[in-house]
């Protein structure tokens, strides 16, 4: 399927969040994934569309008190302290950025749910866990970071037999070749919403639901360049124009005229 493309390393991909983790939460919202809107005429602010998305996404995973999940790209810990909170789960979140694993687990500890919801510091394609540690896998926007179908194959291991996984990707949307540069940051090659159920039955993965919802995220890229523009001269002021250069090329190409989409795959551990 996809190979490291370079630029792509863990160790790239946590020094970008280095500089972008403060810059995402002043100017974009401490949910660091699209957000979602109903249609055209929803005027929800950032906040709502992407705690709607992260509603969404807790919906596809059946999970309650008792039950054990990980949040796989874990950002800075919203989504899985809201899924704890909805659900009752217990979930540990990983990432390969210190800095948000701190910061999850202060926002865990500020909300009382230290004893139920952690974070750590973990390298997606070597899953510090034992087979079939966990009943669910969330990965929220982040496997577009990684080589595919290693990182499928890992959540797909630490998955108790029939357990659950739900993820959203990036997804091309028309015949380019689907570089990391067309997303903008740091990604692999993205995918075209027709590769899914090959990759996914490689990795043992049974698809339960597969839906592409470009129309319902393609906002985001309104909402954060207004952001951006918003915060420009003090972004220049505190980090130089080159961040407000790639802050704008990772807004670009979810545009009007979006070449990157936003597909949902719900799923289980086949077997």
């Amino acid at each position: 399927m996809t190979t490291q493309t370079p630029g792509t390393t863990p160790d790239q991909v946590s020094d970008f969040y280095d500089v972008y983790n403060s810059l995402l939460r002043k100017y974009w919202d401490d949910n660091f994934h699209f957000g979602y809107w109903l249609d055209d005429t929803d005027d929800s602010s950032v906040a709502v569309a992407t705690d709607r998305f992260t509603d969404i996404m807790i919906g596809k995973l059946p999970v309650g008190p008792g039950a054990r999940v990980l949040d796989v790209g874990c950002g800075i810990g919203k989504p899985a302290v809201r899924l704890a909170q909805k659900t009752g789960a217990s979930v540990v979140g990983i990432s390969i950025n210190q800095q948000q694993v701190d910061e999850g687990n202060a926002r865990a500890a500020a909300e009382g749910l230290a004893g139920r919801v952690s974070f750590r510091p973990a390298n997606a394609l070597e899953l510090p866990f034992e087979d079939g540690s966990f009943d669910a896998v969330l990965a929220f926007e982040s496997i577009c970071h990684m080589p595919r179908l290693p990182a499928l194959r890992e959540m797909s291991r630490v998955l108790k037999p029939g357990g659950r996984i739900a993820l959203t990707d990036l997804i091309k949307l028309d015949d380019s070749d689907g570089s990391a540069a067309d997303a903008g940051f740091e990604t692999q090659a993205l995918p075209r919403y027709s590769d899914y159920p090959a990759l996914t039955a490689a990795a043992g993965v049974e698809i339960d639901e597969l839906t592409d919802v470009s129309a319902h995220t393609n906002r985001t890229y309104a909402a954060m360049a207004e952001g951006i523009t918003r915060g420009t001269d003090e972004i220049v002021e505190q980090f130089g124009p080159g961040v407000v250069n790639v802050l704008q090329a990772v807004a670009a190409p979810l545009g009007p005229s979006a070449s990157v989409g936003c597909l949902i795959m719900a799923g289980h551990k086949a077997g």
